[in-house]
């Protein structure tokens, strides 16, 4: 199996907007192509703000304002569709540590939107729901959303699961990790998808490799362990195709808060248990470059992927799925 890259180009004029970008979500929806990502004048200033541009009839829209706060700094968009609706999670808060998780929802495929809401009232436990990448749509109907927890000197991950979408939440325990072994913090920004009766995660960590787990209930999980794909401490993706196989996203750089001037992708067959050689999607010999962040769906036809491009656009890239 291969991605052939079909399309590939930026989403809007660099340094017309805002000064940098981070963090994507993309989704296809119908005819369209949605992406939603944080900017401003840099990550974690009060003038950040969510935006999102729409792909139609070959072109990306200008970036349009989603997110409205006082003075507060927002991150780390997702969205996600189930049975027609669109929806679109959001951070805000000064820090990690007091995030608040907003949703805003579409019925019309982005076109319009509802006001945004608090998506589980009051909570401010680094933000409820999706953390950095997609949802999931569980076969028995549920939403599953790969959340993570951070403090000044751990870092760990949990999914949370609506039975309702998302009108409320049962958050699952965390994600075994031997703390008093590890090299850094730990694991966060999970990924997500489902097989066999199970739910596979990959995560981010500071351990120098992907990690990984499963779980066959949403609630218990199996002990963090480490895959053969490198990890930077840097966000992953991954999408499942058609024929069941994996395409997982990252940067093949094993030091922790490592380069992400590359950026590539490979395949499992068998559920994280082993992956195949990766293949480079985007290389820069500046060691200060950075591409990063990725976030990719796919429509069973073709892999649509975006990521951070130098912090200051947004990459977009559309593969061909051959044999």
């Amino acid at each position: 199996m291969k991605l052939v890259e079909i399309e590939s180009g930026f989403l809007f004029e660099e340094g017309k907007f805002f000064d940098q970008c981070h963090a994507t979500t993309v989704l296809k929806v119908g005819d369209r192509v949605l992406c939603a990502f944080f900017a401003g004048t840099e990550e974690g200033n009060e003038d950040v703000r969510i935006f999102l541009c729409t792909y139609e009839n070959g072109k990306w829209s200008d970036p349009v304002q989603m997110s409205f706060s006082d003075n507060i700094p927002c991150w780390n968009p997702v969205l996600h569709e189930k049975n027609g609706t669109v929806y679109l999670f959001f951070k805000i808060g000064t820090k990690i540590t007091n995030w608040c998780t907003y949703l805003r929802t579409s019925t019309d495929g982005g076109r319009t939107w509802s006001e945004a809401v608090e998506l589980v009232e009051g909570d401010r436990s680094d933000g409820r729901g999706p953390v950095k990448n997609k949802a999931i749509n569980l076969s028995d109907g549920r939403i599953a959303a790969p959340a993570s927890v951070e403090t000044a000197t751990t870092w760990d991950a949990f999914i949370d699961v609506s039975a309702d979408d998302c009108k409320t939440w049962q958050r699952g325990e965390l994600i075994g990790f031997d703390h008093t072994n590890a090299r850094g913090k730990g694991i966060i920004q999970p990924t997500l998808w489902e097989a066999d009766g199970k739910v596979y995660a990959l995560l981010r960590s500071t351990e120098g490799r992907v990690m990984k787990s499963c779980s066959e209930d949403m609630v218990h999980w199996t002990p963090a362990e480490k895959t053969d794909l490198p990890n930077n401490n840097s966000g992953i993706d991954c999408v499942k195709l058609p024929d069941g196989k994996v395409v997982v996203f990252f940067n093949p750089n094993q030091d922790d808060w490592g380069d992400r001037n590359v950026i590539s992708y490979a395949v499992t067959e068998d559920n994280a248990q082993s992956f195949l050689p990766p293949v480079e999607i985007e290389r820069d010999e500046d060691t200060e470059a950075e591409f990063s962040y990725p976030a990719a769906v796919t429509d069973g036809e073709f892999v649509y992927l975006t990521y951070t491009h130098y912090r200051r656009n947004v990459m977009f890239r559309k593969f061909k799925i051959e044999e």
